[in-house]
């Protein structure tokens, strides 16, 4: 009864994988809406991306335990499939499943690429502007400075 519970952690690992990616999926909503908002700080955007980063790291480790786990139980799995055929049929489901949703993932990381780049280029932009009307400040008052002499015709009394 070993292998059986060798075959369930197989299953328990790709259920875990599933949730992870259900969780990863509402981070890349969240993310979309700070992007989106020009209100949101980049403190924001900085911890959603370390929770996202998170998960990533889960995965990764729940794909690295599969992975050995598997090649440990595949002959067994391959030479009695009638007495795994339920755990097998269920973990073929959450594979299909897991498909899905890395899909869906993938998906919204585009997106979530696309309204940062639109994000960054707004801000990009501000910070033109700013610095353009800095200048025009600065060129305004350099300029009246050098016109704003003493002994400038302009401003002698001509009633002497």
């Amino acid at each position: 009864m070993e292998n059986m519970d060798y075959v369930v952690m197989l299953r328990e690992s790709l259920e875990k994988k599933a949730d992870i990616l259900n969780v990863l999926l509402i981070r890349n909503k969240e993310q979309a809406a700070i992007l989106q908002d020009p209100n949101t700080s980049p403190d924001d955007l900085e911890r959603n991306m370390d929770m996202k980063s998170e998960l990533i790291d889960r995965i990764i480790m729940l794909d690295d335990g599969f992975e050995q786990l598997f090649n440990r139980v595949k002959k067994i799995l391959e030479e009695d499939k009638d007495t795994y055929k339920d755990e097998i049929r269920l973990m073929q489901d959450l594979i299909r499943k897991i498909t899905e949703l890395t899909a869906d993932v993938e998906a919204s990381e585009y997106k979530n690429k696309e309204y940062a780049k639109t994000r960054f280029a707004n801000i990009k932009k501000e910070a033109r502007e700013i610095k353009k009307s800095g200048d025009v400040v600065s060129s305004y008052y350099k300029h009246m400075m050098a016109n704003n002499k003493a002994d400038d015709p302009a401003f002698l009394d001509k009633k002497k």
